[in-house]
Formats: C-alpha cells, sequence, structure tokens
C-alpha cells in the first residue's frame, strides 16, 4: 500500500458565479453529490478521510491504488455534467496537528508537506487532469516497471495483468514531470465513454471562450485522446498474445 494526498478542484467557478449564483451553485451541489456518492462507501475505513470545502476536495490516506478507481469515476461523472474537476496526488498521507478546538472554531494545519506539494502539483496543469507526482507513480507501476515510461508500455503488455486494471490508465504524463490518469479509459466495463463525442463537446464549447479559458478545454481533449490511443494499443497487443 503507499499512503496519499490528493487535492482537486473544479474549474470556472469563479467565473460561474459571476454570471448567475445559482448556476454556479448548482454546479457545486452536483459536485458533492458525486463525490458523496462515489466515495461513501471506501470513507466507512479508518484509514481515509475525505474534506469537501467550497470548489475544492481533499483526500488523504493509506491505499492510493484503492481511491484511484473511485475517483475515475468522479472525474468521469463531473465531465458528463459538464463540470471539469484539475487534481493531483503526491506520495505520502497528509499529517494535521491535534489542535483544540470548540464548536464554531475548528482548526486545520498540517504538520508535512503533502497538501503543498499536491496544490503545487495541480496548478501546475491546465484541463480536467488527474496528475500523480513522479515518486508515486513509480511507486504505483513497482511491479510492472517496464510501465514506468511510454515506450514500456508499449513493448511489454504484461498479458496477466487484467484489462480492467486500473495501472493500466497510470501513463507518464506529455510534460515528462509526473504521470497521470487515463480516466476516460474505465476500468468499469458498464460505464462506457464515447470518446468521438466528448472532445466533439469540447471543441465546440471552448470556441465561444478567450484563450486563458479555452486551454482547459484543450488539454481535456489531450486526456481524452491519450486514454482512447492507450486503449486501443492494450486491446489490440492483447489479443495479439498467443493462448494457451
Amino acid at each position: 500500500m503507499a499512503g496519499f494526498t490528493f487535492y482537486g478542484d473544479l474549474l470556472g467557478i469563479g467565473a460561474a458565479y459571476q454570471l448567475s449564483t445559482q448556476a454556479a451553485y448548482e454546479k457545486l451541489n452536483r459536485f458533492y453529490s458525486i463525490v458523496f456518492e462515489r466515495l461513501q462507501g471506501l470513507c466507512r475505513h479508518e484509514g481515509l478521510k475525505v474534506n469537501l470545502f467550497s470548489d475544492s476536495v481533499l483526500i488523504w490516506g493509506d491505499n492510493a491504488v484503492e481511491i484511484l478507481v473511485p475517483l475515475e469515476g468522479v472525474y468521469r461523472e463531473l465531465f458528463r455534467h459538464n463540470a471539469l474537476l484539475r487534481g493531483a496526488m503526491v506520495e505520502d498521507k497528509l499529517e494535521r496537528d491535534p489542535r483544540v478546538e470548540v464548536k464554531n472554531l475548528q482548526k486545520f494545519l498540517p504538520t508535512n508537506d503533502t497538501l503543498a506539494r499536491a496544490v503545487g502539483l495541480e496548478e501546475s496543469t491546465k484541463g480536467a487532469r488527474l496528475l500523480i507526482s513522479s515518486k508515486l507513480g513509480q511507486d504505483l507501476l513497482a511491479d510492472v516497471a517496464p510501465w514506468r515510461t511510454v515506450e514500456g508500455y508499449i513493448s511489454d503488455a504484461h498479458a496477466e495483468i487484467p484489462v480492467n486494471s486500473i495501472l493500466r490508465r497510470i501513463c507518464p504524463s506529455p510534460e515528462g514531470k509526473s504521470y497521470e490518469l487515463l480516466y476516460f479509459w474505465s476500468t468499469d466495463e458498464v460505464d462506457d465513454f464515447n470518446y468521438t463525442e466528448g472532445k466533439a463537446s469540447l471543441r465546440e464549447i471552448s470556441k465561444y471562450l478567450l484563450p486563458p479559458q479555452a486551454i482547459h478545454y484543450r488539454q481535456t481533449i489531450g486526456v481524452i485522446e491519450r486514454s482512447e490511443a492507450r486503449e486501443r494499443h492494450t486491446r489490440r497487443a492483447l489479443r495479439a498474445q498467443p493462448s494457451d
């Protein structure tokens, strides 16, 4: 197991409030509901904590692999509701200083740098992406070391790994400084995603935006394209494996 800290926030909420308070509220309400629905079961575990505040979500716990599957679902479900979540996950579990509190005065003082590192990695990118720190990504892929590089994944399909394994969705980011989760390729065969429609929708919306906002949509299209390419290659490579 690998301890982790995840931080993410919805893109464009500030602008949404300027246009329509009600529309922004409805988007946030949906965000809270989707996160609650996808994570409530895991939150019964003592090792996992989730903190929702404003347009942000903070999650920390003992098992990064365990949280990636429901997070993948959170990202995709938000996308279907025209909401883009940008986030990052780093190694190590958030630690807080226990403080004296009263009913209406609560304190949240981190004692390690995990939250700062997660926020820093999240802010380093654009679009609805889930970045994974280099160290955590390497740890998660320790049993399939070739997959730590794009070339390694392409050259070694590791047929013994199920096609729906979340590890197949962890890929070096194009920037080469971290990994990312290709969450549009669902681990749930029932929850299929239409790559063509997803890209077309983002392209159409981006036509109405100035470049600083449109870049989030272009970068999200990149995640869809990489998810589609990884799925296509994987299925082709696994079909080519000799049968026993």
